[in-house]
């Protein structure tokens, strides 16, 4: 659910926000200064445990396989961080 909050309304009810995206956490605030939306306020994806570390080991094998170096470093952040549009 989107709700619309102006900057002035965000500043004074941000401990409030805060408190209610732990007990709706489909709920995104979005922030306009002069009507125009200007942030979101949401809480982050979610990672189920050992999600990151499955996909690295996965990662390590796959290049394994192809007897060439992946430079897995490089990288890091698209295997640890799943995307916002996967649930």
């Amino acid at each position: 659910m989107k709700t619309v909050i102006s900057i002035t309304e965000a500043r004074k009810r941000l401990p409030s926000i805060i408190k209610s995206l732990k007990t709706s956490p489909d709920t995104v605030y979005q922030v306009t200064v002069h009507d125009e939306v200007v942030a979101e306020i949401k809480l982050p994806p979610m990672v189920k445990p050992g999600e990151a570390a499955a996909r690295i080991i996965g990662l390590r094998k796959k290049a394994s396989l192809k007897k060439r170096r992946y430079p897995v470093s490089e990288n890091i952040k698209e295997y640890l961080y799943a995307a916002e549009d996967t649930p």
